[in-house]
């Protein structure tokens, strides 16, 4: 990003809204000054209102709080997700093997982001039709962090909210965008299964029908 457009950001950051005066530093040309603020007009980052004032958009804003302030750029964030514990007749569970990174072809429990302005139960309920196609009534059962590591170096990091069901109805999508969904049982876990798998079992076996909360890290 330019450094004028930066400095545009910066000041809207820590003022609600700025006269073109006081946004323009005192040294640049007006041509230059106006080139880099209508970029960030066009990119629908700033908006100028009836009133002459300048303003960060609601895209703007949600912007300006994914940026370090020390280095202004984009700081990573830990993802929030929803995990889907499903638990069929059978006893086997639902599971999902990634195909992108990171972590490509492990295998883990389906999951999916949590989108701006939508609760966490919604998110589940559209995460799990999407993701895999059956339908269930999902309980909240737990929160936490967890964070893998690759050569002393996370790799993943995400915030769960934990839903757990049995007894899903409709059928399996054995093929989505985001990887390959089946049903295993506990005795299948192997060494392509995320560790987390192991530790999210046990959590809920701790936690019976309350809800936890746990920070698991792997290295």
């Amino acid at each position: 990003m330019h450094r004028l457009q930066s400095h545009i950001l910066s000041q809207l950051i820590h003022n609600p809204e700025l006269r073109y005066a006081d946004l323009k530093p005192s040294e640049v040309e007006g041509n230059l000054f106006m080139y880099h603020l209508k970029t960030l007009i066009k990119q629908h980052l700033v908006v100028k209102g009836d009133d002459g004032l300048y303003r960060l958009t609601p895209e703007g804003q949600r912007y300006a709080d994914s940026l370090s302030l020390k280095t202004f750029t984009p700081r990573a964030q830990p993802r929030i997700v929803t995990l889907l514990v499903v638990k069929r007749s059978d006893g086997k569970y639902l599971f999902l093997r990634r195909k992108r990174q990171p972590l490509l072809g492990k295998v883990g429990f389906p999951y999916g982001k949590v989108h701006l302005g939508e609760s966490i139960a919604d998110a589940a309920q559209r995460e799990l039709i999407e993701k895999t196609g059956p339908t269930a009534e999902l309980s909240h059962r737990g929160d936490g962090y967890i964070t893998i590591y690759m050569h002393n170096e996370p790799v993943s990091q995400i915030m769960f909210h934990l839903f757990y069901s049995e007894n899903p109805t409709g059928e399996l999508v054995a093929e989505t965008p985001g990887g390959s969904t089946f049903w295993a049982g506990v005795e299948e876990i192997d060494e392509t299964f995320m560790p987390s798998v192991r530790g999210l079992f046990a959590e809920l076996a701790k936690a019976e029908d309350e809800r936890f909360f746990v920070e698991l890290s792997y290295r």
